[in-house]
């Protein structure tokens, strides 16, 4: 087999996997904006593979699953050193997953997969035997792969996230109404009993146990979650805490239900912010399924050429 043939079916094999990927990000993306009203109009506490809570645990599992394929990759302390200064385990604890996926684990992640996508640059350049083309496949698979982890943890923390802040206006208005004839203590583990399908109730359930059996205030508690959690929409309940002890009955009600009224007045700001950018993100599919295009036309162009001039 002459090498001009080799390279020519690399080609065409590389110019079929791009279509490949662009299709299929072209689809993903379409089905998402198509999906944007239906989704963002879902009650808290509804149930279903496309419920708030059902994504962040499949992305929750992502996580695990990437963790789980890396895990004889060594774990050297300079890049375990580096990920600690940075925000990315901040978003490890958001996804509910700091319990299980330790820093080691993130550098394993992040080298396991810089090293995969190393050895794909590796076969292009040996595909078409060019050192300097190869050098750069190899550097930019590496740069991609140990930068690959970082989306797959992010989203899984901005789904639960998402997840906690939706159920957070029904959660202060059922604190409220339990709090006006009892206490603050009283009104969460209600909302916990009779809510326990939402995200937010167990985290809420977490902070319950840790004054029941480590002893810790409410308020420490409560501070510690929006620690894990890195959420703004959170200190509206954690303040609600915090003034439990000068303020109560119908004043605490007012207070709760009003930031409620605020957290619902601000999702439903997001959501005409992302219907008004809808039209404009859905010609990115199209621009990409051109393109593709172009890629399939110049791939059979070269072929034809390659094949008249042999």
């Amino acid at each position: 087999m002459s090498t001009e043939l080799v390279v020519v079916v690399g080609l065409a094999v590389l110019v079929l996997v791009a279509i490949f990927v662009i299709l299929g990000r072209g689809r993903a993306r379409t089905r998402k904006e198509k999906a944007l009203n239906t989704d963002e109009a879902q009650l808290p506490g509804e149930t279903g593979k496309k419920s708030p809570r059902a994504k962040a645990a499949k992305a929750r599992k992502s996580v695990l699953r990437l963790r789980d394929q890396t895990r004889r990759v060594p774990a050297p302390g300079l890049i375990t050193d580096i990920i600690r200064k940075t925000e990315l385990y901040n978003s490890v604890e958001a996804a509910d997953a700091g319990y299980e996926v330790s820093l080691e684990d993130v550098a394993r992640m992040k080298l396991g997969l810089a090293g995969l996508f190393a050895i794909l640059g590796i076969l292009i350049a040996v595909l078409l035997q060019s050192p300097l083309i190869g050098l750069l496949a190899v550097l930019g698979g590496a740069v991609v792969g140990f930068m690959a982890p970082d989306s797959t943890i992010k989203r899984a923390a901005e789904l639960r996230q998402t997840s906690i802040s939706r159920a957070l206006p029904l959660a202060m208005d059922v604190i409220g109404l339990a709090v006006e004839r009892s206490t603050i203590d009283a009104g969460i583990s209600y909302y916990v009993e009779y809510f326990g399908h939402e995200t937010l109730a167990e985290e809420l359930h977490t902070v319950l146990e840790n004054t029941r059996i480590r002893k810790e205030r409410l308020d420490v508690a409560m501070g510690e979650m929006l620690r894990k959690n890195h959420n703004d929409d959170l200190t509206f309940l954690v303040a609600a805490v915090g003034q439990a002890t000068t303020l109560g009955g119908t004043d605490l009600r007012l207070m709760l239900t009003g930031q409620a009224d605020e957290l619902r007045l601000k999702r439903e700001q997001v959501v005409k912010e992302k219907s008004l950018r809808a039209p404009v993100m859905m010609t990115f599919p199209t621009m990409l399924n051109v393109l593709a295009l172009l890629i399939a036309l110049g791939g059979l162009a070269a072929l034809q050429l390659s094949s008249g001039g042999g």
